[in-house]
């Protein structure tokens, strides 16, 4: 059972403390200097040990005291933030948002959405970043950011996006110009584009259900953007593994065609990250309430 007058005398003496005496940490406590001493003294009493020496002119730390100090300030340090925290999660969302996005799948699903957020809650001012870049939370005074690939960093808070599946496609005029393909092995004969920089072959990974594939390709054009590999995928010069919610308008308009369509390409996770801390904060609770629904509506691949 927690006793709450023990808690109650650690925050008392953790006021004598901070405020260098008795008298002051009455007046700050709104309490007798009489009525702060008796206390003090009777957790001395509680725990058989002195914890500071007292003369008329000042009030010392024992070695136990001085210990002993450090759990009450701690103490009163948690309960002040829990109220601060508590009563920020009841306030309307307003304030900066700084925030942080990946340049493909930030510029052409999430960008979008930002305006019906930003009509959503008006109070809220929105600092954007857009980067392939992996950017330092801490550092860079980041409050929330989209991630793509595994979270490693547990001091984080990750809310999952889904993932993007990637499949092979060309343009059907590509595909009438070479011979049909009926293997990934048949890859390696034609014009592989992609977006892993190599300085000879790679070898491209593809799934067949469970079944795993390994093909080495000579790729004639490598370019570490997505958005450039769809463009020269586009212009008809190679087969590319390109991210479904990427290709799939263009594969609507006939544009583009699925290449070995009973195999895929290595996924790709999506997530909202931040700091625990920043949790609380009504700006960044509405942004990773907001971004997983809405980006699911417009892309419901990821």
């Amino acid at each position: 059972m927690i006793d709450t007058e023990l808690l109650s005398d650690m925050a008392i003496f953790a006021a004598v403390v901070d405020h260098d005496g008795f008298s002051k940490a009455a007046d700050a406590l709104n309490m007798s200097k009489s009525s702060v001493s008796r206390r003090i003294a009777a957790l001395e009493k509680r725990l058989a040990i002195k914890l500071m020496t007292r003369t008329t002119r000042s009030t010392k730390l024992t070695e136990s005291g001085r210990l002993y100090y450090d759990y009450c300030a701690q103490l009163v340090s948690n309960a002040e933030e829990a109220d601060a925290a508590v009563k920020l999660m009841q306030s309307v969302p307003s304030g900066t948002l700084n925030l942080s996005l990946p340049e493909t799948l930030g510029r052409a699903s999430i960008l979008p959405l930002l305006p019906i957020f930003l009509r959503q809650h008006p109070d809220i001012r929105l600092n954007l970043t857009i980067t392939s870049r992996k950017v330092d939370l801490a550092e860079e005074r980041i409050d929330v950011a989209v991630r793509k690939g595994t979270i490693e960093d547990d001091s984080l808070m990750a809310v999952p996006l889904g993932s993007s599946t990637q499949l092979l496609y060309a343009t059907p005029d590509f595909l009438k110009e070479i011979d049909s393909l009926s293997t990934p092995r048949d890859l390696a004969k034609h014009a592989y584009l992609t977006s892993q920089i190599s300085a000879g072959p790679l070898m491209l990974q593809l799934w067949r259900g469970l079944e795993e594939i390994k093909v080495k390709v000579e790729p004639r054009l490598a370019v570490k953007d997505h958005e450039a590999l769809l463009k020269m995928t586009l212009a008809g010069l190679g087969i590319a593994l390109l991210p479904v919610w990427m290709a799939k308008k263009y594969e609507k308009t006939g544009e583009l065609q699925r290449v070995l369509p009973a195999y895929t390409g290595p996924s790709v996770d999506f997530n909202i990250v931040y700091q625990p801390y920043r949790g609380f904060s009504p700006a960044v609770r509405a942004f990773v309430e907001f971004l997983p629904k809405h980006l699911a509506d417009v892309e419901p691949s990821i």
